[in-house]
């Protein structure tokens, strides 16, 4: 060691730290009276008022009253983190003693008469305290006051820019869970409990936890009263199979264990201690499932872990929802089906194909009459017996026939290639026979297969225009054009969102009718193909200009055109 270094180091706070005082709060009227609030409760007020008095020169001043024990050491309020409360105070809240430092920016007076031990008010005094006070480089002078409040009490003034209107909402804010009566311009300000609307009240070494059913907080929003003053605690929620949300907020009474950062107090210090309040909170969710006139059914996970509390939650009914096939557009929300009774040989499809993949296999499924067997997964309920003892489809491979050769629709993509390569494998037209071979693995582990005849699978890749969709449809398929392009829909069209593309509607309606030509050239006559092409040309281009109550009739004939109006029997 060099002889100059000291053998032995302490803790001490640095000079310069005043000089940063005024950074320790946000300045605004929001903290300003969430301190002052904190601190009249901690002094035994019952009841806080805030006047404000315009200014000649522009600006508010604002006067915040209470009618707490006073203030029977001005030099406390200078004194960077050393506290005036009694022991009491100090052990259940832990006070930072730099409360009022919440106006050293903008400064402010204080005035204040202390109740002495017979009941009765002290003398008065007061204190001008500027942003320079604050920093150290100033004296205060104590000056006796008789106007300070009476009987006993502290009141803090200070000047405003802002307007009343945003005054009283900041006030509101800080008075909504506070404890104590709170009153602006003499008007007192609606408060309630933190609890207030809870399904179910339990309390916890000195904490008070609401649990509410059916309620997801919103972001940001706090679940933590400490006397008033709200923040964020990361309180847990438990989900419900039924969709509901179970929340905590949890309303401290006297818990000196939690500890808060200072010196704002905005978020609690994560400790060992906090975790156990979490745990307990996820308890008392669990007593309010257990209590709820309905009974409710959690996931397996949540089940076991109430189970480790000594609470009994019960298995959920057998029941999940009918599988249905993926669509390509992301943004076409629809209503999933509602739970239906797990019966005998029913399978969860455990595999995520894409769309085009999955909307053949539904397709084939209804054919072969077996849709109603096909379950939609819920991991939340792996663990209990039931949903584990069924089988679950794990893949499904497509096989092509034609004549004696055959193709897996996999390998068939593989071997395509680019769209038009000389190389690549040419699409099967018209095939005898295609096959989709589910396969099932049973519980125990075994896996068989079930063979499910199709008439229509997809070659081209997902995300594919309409062009390289390239349906495969079987001989003697009965499927009608329409009934093709909307399964191509289903399997394709996810519409761009950049801010130069057409409307969604713009986007499908295009995608209909390119789908619509592709399907008439696979399964049409040449003739029926151009009939639709030239109708859909007719309305697209010159509907709009037949009058309602005429029917056209439109005859082209060797570059010549006749146009004849008649009665619309529509009309009549």
């Amino acid at each position: 060691m060099h002889a100059d270094m000291p053998t032995a180091i302490r803790a001490r706070v640095s000079d310069s730290a005043i000089d940063r005082v005024t950074r320790f709060f946000n300045a605004t009227e929001d903290d300003a009276f969430a301190e002052l609030l904190q601190n009249a409760r901690r002094g035994g007020a019952t009841a806080f008022d805030v006047a404000v008095t315009p200014l000649r020169h522009g600006g508010l001043f604002v006067a915040c009253t209470d009618n707490g024990l006073g203030i029977s050491d001005p030099a406390v309020l200078l004194a960077f983190g050393e506290s005036g409360w009694d022991e009491t105070v100090a052990a259940a809240e832990d006070p930072a003693g730099i409360g009022v430092y919440a106006l050293s920016r903008r400064g402010c007076a204080v005035a204040s008469r202390p109740r002495m031990a017979d009941g009765t008010g002290g003398p008065g005094w007061r204190v001008q305290l500027t942003p320079d006070t604050f920093l150290g480089r100033d004296e205060a002078p104590i000056l006796p006051d008789d106007g300070a409040p009476c009987p006993h009490g502290t009141a803090v003034s200070f000047v405003s820019e802002s307007s009343p209107e945003r005054l009283e909402q900041a006030l509101s804010e800080a008075a909504r869970y506070c404890p104590i009566a709170v009153s602006f311009a003499g008007v007192e300000l609606p408060r309630q409990p933190f609890t207030d609307g809870a399904a179910h009240i339990e309390p916890w070494n000195g904490v008070r936890f609401g649990v509410f059913n059916a309620r997801y907080p919103a972001y940001g929003e706090p679940d933590l009263n400490f006397h008033g003053l709200t923040l964020r605690a990361a309180m847990p929620t438990v989900n419900d199979l039924h969709g509901r949300t179970w929340s905590v907020r949890a309303d401290i009474e006297s818990c000196p264990d939690l500890e808060l950062v200072l010196p704002a107090r905005k978020e609690p210090v994560e400790t060992p201690f906090l975790e156990e309040m979490r745990d307990a909170a996820r308890r008392a969710i669990f007593h309010a499932m257990e209590a709820a006139e309905k009974p409710v059914s959690v996931a397996f996970a949540d089940n076991r872990a109430a189970a480790a509390a000594g609470i009994d939650l019960p298995v959920p009914e057998p029941r999940l929802r009918p599988w249905r096939p993926d669509i390509a557009d992301s943004d076409d929300w629809r209503d999933a089906p509602a739970p239906v009774p797990v019966g005998a040989g029913d399978l969860i499809v455990a595999w995520d194909r894409d769309p085009p993949d999955q909307q053949a296999m539904y397709r084939a499924a209804e054919r072969a009459g077996i849709d109603a067997r096909l379950l939609e997964p819920d991991t939340r309920l792996e663990g209990y017996a039931w949903y584990d003892a069924l089988a679950r489809v794990t893949d499904m491979d497509t096989v092509i026939a034609t004549g004696s050769a055959s193709i897996t629709l996999d390998a068939l993509r593989a071997a395509r290639g680019p769209r038009g390569s000389a190389n690549g494998a040419e699409l099967p037209r018209a095939p005898d026979a295609i096959d989709i071979a589910l396969r099932i693995a049973a519980a125990d582990g075994t896996v068989t297969g079930e063979t499910l005849p199709t008439d229509i699978v997809f070659a081209g890749e997902p995300s594919s225009y309409v062009r390289d969709i390239d349906p495969i449809v079987a001989a003697g398929s009965a499927v009608q054009p329409h009934e093709l392009a909307v399964l191509m829909r289903r399997a394709y069209f996810s519409p761009s969102d950049d801010a130069d593309s057409d409307s969604w509607e713009t986007q499908r309606d295009r995608f209909d009718e390119d789908a619509m030509h592709a399907a008439l050239r696979l399964l049409a006559s040449e003739d029926e193909a151009r009939r639709h092409t030239i109708a859909e040309a007719v309305r697209r281009e010159i509907g709009w200009i037949v009058p309602r109550d005429r029917k056209v009739s439109i005859v082209y004939d060797g570059g010549a055109i006749d146009v004849e109006f008649t009665p619309s029997e529509k009309a009549a």
